[in-house]
């Protein structure tokens, strides 16, 4: 062997940069082939937050311009839905320098810190991108996680009686599926959060992928929330069920023999949802997803259309 690496010795040296390569990413120090998959876009975000709402718009506006009064009256004036769709759309847009200043100028006010909890969770996602735990190298998983610590750390500062405390408990759920965290704890938060806002469903969303077996939960943990189904309004039903027949489709290769998932992709098609009801959007794109996994090509067409301006793909 060693006769071959004095023969050949730019082997050797292309051996010995790819085990130092692998030492780089394992720790998480960088990844060049995670950067070169970057050349191409692959973690770039693929949603539009504010969906060309003439609202969600106004509030980035009033918040880089920094009208601090007008973001809060306008925030507080929003429904639950487009509450959230409000913080995900600052998350997304609104320039992180300026809630440093709001959060200095009233380290007291709940808003800006919550703000401040959305737009590190934003930055985490757009580090990791969206795939499977599998195609994610340690470099973005170590930085992912960085952005996920800091965004618990602002959120856990915001009131217990907050205006915003239900939007909150959804971000740190969010947090909580990625980091270790005392699960008895965080269920706790989701079920006095869920007490005073029984049909948000941000709440019910990060609550799901926080009790799902992908990320790391036990199958007792899940069964025991999808149990109880029947407890919630039936878009909230509606939702849950989209996103556990998705993951069902996507992690199991179940192929819907029984029609369970047609059956719920017709109800939904055939139930009108209020127009100020935003989080129609998410059951669009996971219906979207999976109608594209199992060929259901109506269905694909359908909710593909229906999930614009929210989901670009």
């Amino acid at each position: 062997m060693m006769h071959f690496f004095n023969e050949y010795p730019i082997i050797k040296w292309i051996l010995v940069g790819f085990g130092i390569l692998y030492l780089l990413d394992k720790y998480g120090i960088f990844s060049p082939v995670d950067n070169l998959i970057n050349l191409f876009g692959r973690y770039k975000f693929k949603s539009t937050s504010h969906l060309n709402d003439p609202k969600l718009k106004e509030v980035i506006d009033y918040f880089n311009k920094k009208q601090f009064s007008n973001v809060e009256q306008s925030v507080k004036s929003m429904s639950a839905s487009q509450r959230s769709f409000a913080f995900e759309s600052l998350g997304q847009y609104g320039e992180t320098k300026i809630t440093d200043e709001w959060i200095n100028k009233e380290p007291n006010t709940d808003l800006p810190k919550l703000i401040k909890g959305y737009q590190f969770i934003h930055k985490a996602w757009e580090i990791r991108g969206r795939g499977t735990i599998d195609t994610v190298s340690n470099e973005k998983q170590v930085a992912f996680k960085k952005q996920l610590k800091k965004a618990e750390e602002v959120l856990i500062s915001v009131r217990t009686n907050s205006f915003y405390k239900v939007n909150s408990v959804a971000c740190l759920l969010t947090i909580y599926k990625a980091l270790d965290a005392n699960r008895e704890y965080v269920h706790q938060l989701f079920e006095d959060a869920v007490k005073t806002a029984p049909d948000d469903a941000e709440l019910h969303k990060t609550y799901m992928a926080f009790v799902s077996p992908k990320w790391g939960a036990t199958v007792e943990e899940y069964e025991n929330y999808l149990n109880r189904i029947n407890d919630w309004s039936p878009f909230i039903q509606q939702l849950l069920l989209a996103q556990y027949y998705f993951d069902l489709n996507y992690f199991h290769d179940y192929q819907d023999e029984e029609g369970k998932i047609a059956n719920l992709m017709a109800e939904v098609k055939a139930t009108p949802i209020d127009n100020a009801n935003l989080h129609r959007y998410e059951l669009y794109k996971v219906l979207y997803w999976t109608a594209t996994n199992l060929e259901m090509n109506e269905f694909k067409l359908y909710y593909k259309q229906m999930a614009l301006p929210y989901l670009q793909d």
